[in-house]
């Protein structure tokens, strides 16, 4: 695979996390991402096809940063706290679709790892 496709589909991937991170699932639009990616939505639909499978490839990404990296390791804090409350918010406002996607991520260990999210978010 050459570098362009990984550069093209790492921006669009990064794009998408920080649009989500600030919108939200139901705020982010795949318009929204392609923008700021600079790429055409039919760039995004050919890598990761929906809004939904870039939702659980963010949501992969912030939880395997959060729960299975030491999370004192990572030195930005407000990238951290942006995290936590992206990931706060959607367990909150989403719940459905939040657990959903940790069942699709974590078949048999689904629960657990929201058990993990809850207790590190201070979640009763």
């Amino acid at each position: 695979m050459s570098n362009k496709v990984l550069n093209t589909e790492a921006k669009i991937f990064q794009n998408a996390l920080d649009v989500f991170i600030l919108y939200g699932y139901h705020g982010t639009t795949i318009q929204r991402i392609s923008v700021q990616a600079g790429v055409r939505q039919s760039v995004i639909h050919y890598y990761f096809r929906s809004k939904e499978n870039l939702y659980v490839n963010v949501v992969k990404s912030l939880i395997d940063n959060i729960l299975e990296t030491n999370i004192k390791l990572i030195s930005n804090k407000e990238v951290i706290e942006k995290y936590r409350w992206f990931l706060y918010t959607e367990l909150y406002n989403n719940q459905n679709l939040f657990e959903t996607t940790l069942q699709k991520l974590y078949f048999n260990e689904w629960d657990d790892k929201l058990s993990e999210l809850k207790k590190l978010l201070e979640i009763n």
